[in-house]
């Protein structure tokens, strides 16, 4: 079982690396821009993500802070976020 926790984690690290190297192509325009996603923009949507990965280990550790609304904006700015 826990090689398989191992396994996801180490997806999930890769599946962020690339969406966040592929994010910091983009203007800060880009980035804040509301393109009617669910999460509005992809910094929306790059928040939900840390939302949900934070909501995940507080499940697991039973630690740490877990924002009760997925659409919660931990960080305004790429760089922060990232």
């Amino acid at each position: 079982m826990k090689q398989h926790f191992m396994m996801f984690a180490a997806y999930n690290q890769w599946a962020n690396g690339r969406i966040y190297d592929a994010a910091a192509d983009l203007s800060e325009e880009e980035l804040a821009r509301d393109v009617g996603a669910f999460f509005g923009s992809m910094l929306g949507t790059l928040n939900h993500l840390l939302v949900t990965d934070r909501v995940w280990m507080k499940r697991f550790t039973g630690e740490g802070d877990a924002p009760s609304n997925l659409a919660t904006i931990l960080h305004r700015a790429f760089p922060g976020l990232r």
